[in-house]
């Protein structure tokens, strides 16, 4: 009888596709090179939520790149970058965190890793509608 231990829950894979990101990202995220800023584009159309996704994504793309140390995100952090209305941002927040696309507390969020493809998925279906 072959007995389970912990060492089959690890992995030496990377945390998400690099690949599939960027080709996510790219109609939509300028990142300056200088700074590491990032620049949402043609994003007239999404949703806040959306625009939330795609600017958490990006940066977690930097973080996992070493181009900047912390990939969390903050509800402040993104109506500064964005100027959308402060009660649409923290509507927009909660009903990402209860749909576990965000994690976190205080004001730090990020996008946990095992929801990356469901975030890829969900704007593979934006770009067809």
């Amino acid at each position: 009888m072959e007995k389970d231990t912990i060492d089959e829950l690890f992995s030496d894979g990377v945390p998400f596709d690099e690949t599939a990101v960027v080709k996510t990202l790219k109609p939509y995220v300028n990142i300056q090179k200088s700074t590491n800023k990032i620049f949402l584009n043609n994003v007239d159309k999404l949703s806040a939520k959306n625009k939330i996704l795609l600017y958490s994504l990006a940066k977690k793309l930097l973080k996992f790149s070493n181009h900047i140390d912390d990939e969390t995100i903050s509800a402040l952090e993104f109506f500064n970058k964005t100027k959308i209305k402060k009660g649409t941002i923290d509507f927009a927040f909660k009903d990402l965190r209860d749909e576990g696309l965000l994690i976190g507390s205080g004001s730090s969020y990020e996008i946990p890793n095992l929801k990356i493809s469901e975030i890829l998925t969900r704007f593979d279906k934006v770009k067809k509608s």
